[in-house]
């Protein structure tokens, strides 16, 4: 088969497959099959040929082909020690949220890919018998397959997704009834289960789903390739909120740590946490394009703080970032950064490297300013959705920009999220220490919060950020030896990315 080899690449692009883990000539089964349901005419010598030009015009029969390709194996209660620790977990958040803004919101589950539905309706099981109410906890459950989630909307299940010893198969009386050969699961466990279509490597995912608290994305990682790997992680921690737990298969941990993952450490649970950190984002509802309000619109509006100081502090923060008027807007990549050139290196080929990185360092840097001053553009004109993509875009580019994290934390102001805004400033100041206007935003919502002692402490390192910026515009040389002293990493997060 000559198309082979482009069917297999179209797979890898499309839903990160790697080929090669299936086993020899698992592509071909699967594009044998497909033609032996497709008309005779497809049969001939250049079939495959024909398959192919098809398959690339056919969005129905690539779905076709994915379906005949992804044979899901899967259980009820699969490593049961996962859910166990799901439990245990969810517990432990529900006390965390207790006394704060988040105590009344239900936490957040995942399952991806979902196939036909064992997985997220035992994470429903899982949480109704910790204690959770349908109304404390929400399970969203995304597949590619459109075969395999209409056998999970239904919820008729044969034995062989029931496995194991008798007595760990309780759960099957309490929710779910005989139904013929096989049982179906009760109509509280269904309805507990939204159902998507959809691919994990979708950019506009995020959006439609929003952030969650626990991900389970189980013996997937094991079918891709390293770049697929890399792409996967990256798109599930834009998935996860801060400190949200993923669950992964037995063989994917050591992926997930070279990854920058770090285990939570329950044994045979296999679950994980992003070190750094990430964004909660709230999906988007059907209809709707923007949320009513600007930005500019917050300056006309005094904050209900008691320190006067702060709240002159904090708007005069906002109007400078809109305004322009006190500091620059942004410059994400600082210019002055010196690379150091190998000794071996031949002086002619060292410029010529130089200057293409320095070319190429121009470039991204332009690019990424004119997406924050495009995304501060549509926040003031109150396009929150495009100025939150915006920043993404940024963040997807790189992932330690201090600005966009900041961007965010305005629109969430905006919004009157005070406190998703402030998971935004605070991203930002982990960023970077010194972002002055993040600081003096901060402060303000501790202030507003009754937390007097800890914004008085975040405005004092903001007045040390801005001395410390007037000593560097008044002696320049300053900024050049602390720049030439550091690691690149500690310029990359301490440096003035925001100014």
């Amino acid at each position: 088969m000559s198309h082979v080899r482009d069917i297999e690449r179209l797979l890898r692009e499309t839903m990160g497959l790697d080929a090669q883990t299936l086993g020899a000539q698992a592509i071909e089964r699967a594009v044998r099959a497909r033609l032996a349901v497709l008309p005779p005419e497809m049969h001939d010598a250049p079939a495959y040929s024909q398959y192919w030009q098809w398959l690339q015009q056919s969005p129905q029969e690539l779905q076709a082909l994915i379906e005949a390709v992804v044979v899901p194996e899967t259980w009820f209660f699969r490593h049961r020690e996962a859910f166990t620790v799901l439990a245990q977990m969810a517990r432990d958040e529900r006390a965390a949220r207790r006394g704060t803004v988040r105590e009344g919101q239900p936490l957040r589950l995942l399952s991806l890919p979902c196939a036909t539905g064992e997985e997220p309706y035992s994470m429903a099981m899982a949480m109704f018998d910790t204690g959770f109410g349908a109304s404390d906890f929400t399970v969203d459950a995304l597949d590619i397959s459109e075969r395999g989630l209409a056998l999970a909307r239904e919820g008729r299940y044969g034995r062989n997704s029931f496995r194991g010893p008798p007595g760990s198969l309780s759960f099957r009386e309490r929710y779910f009834t005989p139904d013929d050969d096989g049982y179906r699961v009760i109509e509280a466990l269904r309805t507990q289960v939204r159902w998507h279509a959809g691919n994990l490597f979708d950019a506009a995912l995020v959006d439609r789903l929003g952030t969650f608290d626990f991900v389970f994305f189980r013996n997937v990682l094991i079918y891709f390739d390293r770049d697929g790997q890399r792409r996967a992680i990256a798109a599930l921690e834009r998935l996860m909120r801060m400190g949200a737990t993923l669950f992964a298969g037995p063989a994917e941990g050591g992926t997930l740590t070279s990854n920058g993952l770090t285990s939570t450490g329950h044994v045979q649970a296999f679950a994980f946490r992003v070190a750094g950190p990430v964004r909660d984002v709230v999906p988007v509802p059907t209809g709707v394009s923007r949320i009513a309000g600007t930005l500019a619109s917050l300056n006309a509006t005094p904050p209900a703080s008691s320190i006067d100081a702060v709240a002159q502090r904090r708007n005069e923060g906002k109007a400078a970032v809109h305004a322009g008027l006190t500091r620059p807007t942004v410059a994400p990549f600082a210019t002055s950064n010196v690379v150091a050139t190998p000794p071996a290196v031949p002086r002619a080929v060292t410029v010529a490297t130089a200057a293409t990185a320095a070319t190429a360092a121009t470039v991204a840097s332009a690019d990424v300013d004119a997406q924050l001053e495009q995304a501060r553009g549509a926040a003031d004109a109150g396009d929150f959705v495009r100025a939150v993509a915006l920043c993404r875009s940024v963040l997807a580019t790189d992932r330690a920009n201090a600005q966009a994290e900041y961007l965010l934390g305005l629109v969430e102001d905006a919004r009157g999220d005070a406190q998703g805004a402030l998971v935004h400033y605070r991203r930002a100041l982990y960023l970077d220490p010194g972002h002055y206007e993040a600081l003096v935003h901060c402060a303000a919502q501790l202030d507003a919060r009754g937390d007097a002692a800890g914004a008085r402490r975040l405005l004092e390192r903001a007045e040390r950020a801005e001395q410390a910026e007037r000593v560097e515009r008044a002696d320049p040389t300053r900024r050049k030896a602390a720049t030439s002293s550091a690691s690149p990493d500690h310029v990359h997060r301490h440096g003035t990315r925001h100014r």
